[in-house]
């Protein structure tokens, strides 16, 4: 497949392109969930997931209205030593990066 076909995005870039798009049929390799979102995004492009497994239990532990509780009432909140957090926020700078005009896609 061409270089100029295939995309690494992030979750923000994946729904841009999503909306840029005028193909047919779009392979998208990441979590199943995202799958809605992309249609949402762009209703006349068929999105199909390169694996239909590809679902992140994790991911499906995070709703909305935890993320308010554990703010609201400081309830399950995850700490990390410095290390980890300091790792984890390489990772996340690097995908923002990423997502940004200009950025890797």
């Amino acid at each position: 497949m061409p270089a100029e076909r295939v995309k690494i995005l992030s979750t923000g870039g994946m729904l841009d392109a999503a909306r840029r798009t005028t193909g047919g049929t779009v392979l998208v390799a990441t979590e199943i969930g995202m799958l809605h979102q992309l249609r949402q995004a762009s209703p006349s492009v068929d999105f199909q997931p390169v694996n239909a497994q590809a679902s992140c239990r994790y991911m499906k532990m995070i709703t909305p209205e935890k993320l308010l509780r554990c703010l609201r009432e400081r309830r399950d909140e995850v700490l990390v030593d410095p290390e980890t957090a300091a790792a984890a926020r390489t990772a996340v700078q690097r995908m923002i990066e990423i997502g940004q005009p200009g950025g890797a896609e």
